[in-house]
């Protein structure tokens, strides 16, 4: 169940990334009901919502093969990390639109998931 959580992590982690790679100025603005105000800011979201959140669903998929321990804890702590910070983000900025709080839902259960995939892994490591 391990191996199924953690591709299912790295699938979706590439294709946001790969989407913001091809079309960040189309999907900032669906997700965000913004444009970018300058081409610094579209290279940034480019840079560090596709480029990073790509090579992280690469990691994921290497670790698929090598080490599904570490792949489902770093899948684990990246999710904790980005589910705390939208709700940080609701509570300090206020009401988002729609699409803030799908991705709130989506990231509570993959992160549910990926804990519990992780503490099934080491329960197999030490029985």
């Amino acid at each position: 169940m391990g191996k199924l959580v953690l591709c299912i992590i790295a699938l979706i982690s590439t294709a946001f990334g790969l989407s913001f790679i091809v079309a960040p100025h189309m999907f900032f603005e669906i997700f965000t009901d913004a444009t970018f105000p300058t081409t610094s800011a579209a290279i940034d979201v480019r840079t560090t919502y596709g480029g990073f959140s790509f090579g992280f669903g690469l990691f994921l998929f290497y670790c698929l093969k090598n080490n599904l321990k570490i792949g489902l804890f770093a899948a684990l702590l990246a999710l904790t990390s980005i589910t705390a910070v939208r709700i940080l983000g609701i509570a300090v900025d206020g009401d988002p639109n729609t699409y803030a709080y799908i991705f709130l839902g989506m990231e509570a259960v993959a992160l549910v998931l990926a804990f519990w995939a992780w503490r099934q892994e080491g329960r197999k490591e030490a029985g």
